[in-house]
């Protein structure tokens, strides 16, 4: 994809714009429309908030530090450049490079594995690379299945660049955000293609690839907005128990 860097090159990002930020253009929607867009917003947020804001948790494999690529223009700004690697997996009760994707893994439970918690340069170019080896189905809501926040709202998916994916086929997705009171506006979020057909420990995988600017320093929260949970509208178990399928991002 272009705008990928090797250690030590440069890329030229200078015709995208920042990321970080949802670049919609709301005063075309309907009022009702608007409205219910931004409630939505806001009770993702809020229920972020308070699923992530008071658990801790460490995983087996620690927290990945982003690996340096080099540098990167970006709307004419050099910023650090830096590459993130992660899966999401059907069962959570098993291993990566012989370390627990998650301490006592409920077989039922999907999981992100290695880790779920990462470090990042505030202020950087990230490049991250993800494999999806669950199946899927539909969204609650299918805003989420549009990718927004990235380097030009795009993820490359199976080396094709998308805006949105089938909102009936989603696997998992990764919504990034601020915690209240820092970084005011900071919003990534990329869903996730389903395999298709047999995909349970089958190795099939989806490949997603996708670009943001990180903020400034802080703590910010992911979770998945596909409803791979039980119970509670199926936003319970996995989806209600931190570690699973939510995390942290460290800019620093």
């Amino acid at each position: 994809m272009e705008g990928r860097a090797t250690e030590g090159e440069e890329v030229n990002l200078s015709e995208a714009p920042l990321t970080g930020r949802f670049h919609g253009r709301p005063s075309a929607l309907p009022v009702k429309a608007l409205l219910a867009t931004v409630v939505g917003v806001v009770v993702v947020a809020a229920a972020a908030w308070v699923l992530l804001a008071g658990q801790t948790y460490q995983p087996p494999s620690g927290t990945q530090v982003a690996v340096p690529l080099g540098k990167a223009t970006v709307n004419g700004h050099v910023l650090p450049h830096v590459a993130l690697n992660f899966s999401t997996y059907p069962f959570s009760n098993g291993t990566n490079d012989g370390a627990p994707v998650h301490p006592g893994g409920n077989r039922t439970w999907p999981a992100t594995g290695p880790t779920p918690n990462f470090q990042v340069p505030a202020n950087a170019l990230v490049t991250v690379t993800v494999r999806q080896y669950d199946g899927g189905a539909a969204l609650n809501d299918p805003w989420f299945a549009t990718v927004r926040g990235t380097i030009g709202n795009v993820a490359t998916i199976d080396g094709r660049v998308v805006h949105a994916i089938n909102p009936n086929r989603v696997g998992h997705s990764f919504l990034l955000q601020s915690l209240p009171g820092a970084a005011s506006g900071f919003f990534v979020n990329v869903p996730f293609p389903a395999v298709n057909g047999d995909w349970a420990d089958s190795g099939k995988h989806r490949t997603i690839v996708f670009d943001f600017v990180s903020g400034p320093k802080g703590t910010y929260v992911w979770n998945c907005e596909f409803p791979c949970g039980q119970m509670i509208a199926l936003f319970g178990s996995a989806m209600s128990t931190f570690g699973y399928m939510s995390g942290y991002l460290h800019a620093v």
